[in-house]
Formats: structure tokens, sequence, C-alpha cells
């Protein structure tokens, strides 16, 4: 069919049935991805009707992330068996760019439960509080006796870190033994844990009745913590029946200016 019988487009026209800029066609042109059906005598780009069929399939395949490169390749000669091929490509990638925005979802998500759980909740005061089951990934025993030191936490939290594969920030706990408690141990970690890792793990945080202190202050006083913690289980003849578990709610210059803004959350189940 020859051009005087056939609908054209300029470049304008084309661009906006598609609705996008006409800098889109301009550059698909020069890197050779889709080109122009011709130019007309005053210079200016045109495109055919049977361009639009071209054109919605290149768009469409844009819109589902699949990179320029990989389209040039696939429409040198496009079949339904490269067409395939393409789409598990693209699929595997899609699926782990998804794993990546959960985890984001999870962080953001996190971010603003805290943001949200300091408001309603008294600092250095002790509060009773009902807690759901946890499943949770115990790391390995502390085997020191002795006080757990900021720089011994940090080293502990690097092999579990490592040792469960985790690739990108995570919350992580301590637990403080109940032996250590009673025997007025407070410095020493006993174990760390992951929040929320059902697949993998390993033990239960136990529902029920928990006495809970939101300790502000640096990471080497916490252990000043329990004395107000316990004081408060004894004055109400309250029995501690679990390790007690510390989560640094507020603890890093993300969330804070300076470590005496830090907040530790120290649950003890109750009886």
């Amino acid at each position: 069919m020859e051009r005087q019988h056939m609908k054209t487009y300029s470049s304008g026209e084309f661009a906006k049935y598609f609705g996008i800029k006409k800098d889109t066609l301009f550059y698909y042109d020069r890197i050779n991805l889709f080109r122009p059906a011709g130019v007309s005598d005053n210079g200016y780009r045109y495109y055919t009707t049977p361009q639009l069929d071209t054109f919605w399939a290149l768009q469409y395949l844009r819109e589902l992330q699949v990179p320029i490169k990989e389209l040039k390749h696939y429409f040198s000669s496009p079949s339904v068996e490269r067409l395939g091929d393409l789409a598990q490509d693209q699929l595997m990638i899609v699926e782990q760019e998804i794993l990546k925005l959960q985890n984001i979802q999870r962080m953001l998500r996190r971010m603003v439960d805290i943001s949200e759980e300091i408001k309603h909740v008294p600092l250095n005061e002790v509060i009773l509080q009902e807690q759901a089951e946890e499943q949770i990934l115990l790391s390995e025993q502390n085997e020191s006796d002795g006080d757990t030191s900021v720089e011994e936490w940090f080293t502990y939290y690097d092999r579990f870190m490592e040792k469960t594969g985790c690739k990108s920030p995570t919350l992580i706990g301590s637990i403080v033994a109940r032996d250590d408690l009673l025997q007025g141990k407070y410095g020493r970690v006993d174990r760390l844990y992951i929040h929320d890792v059902s697949p993998a793990a390993t033990s239960i945080k136990p529902a029920g009745r928990y006495a809970v202190l939101y300790y502000q202050g640096s990471y080497s006083s916490i252990p000043s913590a329990y004395p107000i913690l316990l004081s408060y289980l004894e004055r109400q003849s309250l029995t501690t029946c679990s390790d007690a578990y510390e989560e640094y709610l507020i603890h890093n210059s993300l969330y804070a200016a300076s470590e005496e803004q830090y907040v530790t959350k120290i649950s003890v189940a109750v009886l």
C-alpha cells in the first residue's frame, strides 16, 4: 500500500496516542529500537498504522520492566518460544524485587509501629501488658559468665547475622536469663533473638502477662533498669517466670541524636 493511501502520524500524534513524550520516540529511533516509517520532505518523522501494533507490543514489555537491551535482542526475531524465555527471566527478576520490597515494607512498618508505641507508653516506669505468642529464632547460648560489653554484643550480633544468612538490617533483641536475673547479673546477655521468622523459628516467646519497662538510656546503662523492674515486681507480689527480653526500639542515630535518648523495651513474664 502506498503512503498516500495509508494513515500516517506525526511524532506528536504517535506519542499522544500512547501517552508518551516525543523524546521517547526520538530516543528509540536513535538506539535503533523503534524507527519511524520514514521522513517527510520537510524533514519530519512520520509513523504508520501498522506500527501501532508493533509499538504497543514494545510498550507492553517496557511496562513489564523488560530492559531495553533485552527488547532489542527479542524484537530482532520475535517468537512464542523466545517470548516465554524472556518472560521467565523477567519473572525471576520481578520475584526478587518483590522480596526486596516486602523487606522494605516490613522495615517501614516497624518504624511506624515503634513511633506509635513510644507515643503511648510511659518511660522508665513499669507497666503490665498482655503479650501474644511469638515465634523467634535464637542464637547460640553465650558461654561467658561475665557481663557482656557493647563490643562483645556487636561481635555476637555479627556471628548471629552470618549464621542466619540475614543480608538486610534486622531487629535483633537480647535475652537475659531468668537465673541471672535472680542472681542480680543484669549485664550478661544469654542469647540474641530475631522476631517474625516463622519458617526458621527455633523457639517461642510464650503469650501471657508481662511486666514491661520502657527504659530510656544508653546501651551501657541498661543493667541499671533491672532493679527498677524487679523492685516493682516485689512491691506488687509478682513472680518472675521467664527470661527477660530486651527490644531496642530507639537504638541508633537513625532514631535519636544521642545514646541517652535510646529506648529499650524490657519484658518479663510474671505470675
